[in-house]
């Protein structure tokens, strides 16, 4: 019987260390570990447009995220006159009207289940929604000014 036919037996040589000292106590196979996940642009973009800033409004200092920071600048760019700043501020306030209005609807929606809100005539809630509507422009020239 040759020492390779037993139990256990285990050649030692280049890449194949003794068993005894392959895998020591307390120390990891992978110490650096498995590398961290490069966050995708989206994820940063909206990590960075949450990020707060500080800006002077009418002489009082004030803590906004910088999206509200570009929103206003925008806006404020569009009123002097700025063009290519009122071209894109028109682009963009379409939408945003529409989705408003598709939120207000939504919320409409969400509250079905009950019977009141059934009763309300189609013409009413109709003209709920663009009052709704009006009130959000409003407050968005509010804001601007």
């Amino acid at each position: 019987m040759s020492n390779e036919d037993t139990p256990g037996h285990y050649e030692v040589g280049y890449g194949k260390p003794p068993k005894a000292t392959q895998f020591q106590r307390g120390i990891s196979g992978n110490p650096k570990g498995r590398p961290k996940k490069v966050p995708d642009f989206d994820t940063e973009l909206l990590r960075e447009s949450k990020a707060l800033i500080t800006i002077n409004d009418n002489g009082q200092r004030i803590r906004i995220s910088k999206l509200q920071g570009i929103a206003k600048q925008l806006t404020n760019k569009a009123l002097t006159g700025n063009i290519s700043a009122l071209r894109m501020f028109l682009t963009i306030w379409q939408p945003a009207l529409e989705r408003a209005a598709l939120s207000a609807t939504q919320q409409f929606k969400s509250l079905e289940e009950y019977d009141d809100v059934r009763k309300i005539p189609e013409e009413e809630l109709e003209r709920f929604l663009w009052e709704e509507i009006e009130r959000q422009k409003r407050n968005a020239k509010r804001d601007t000014q």
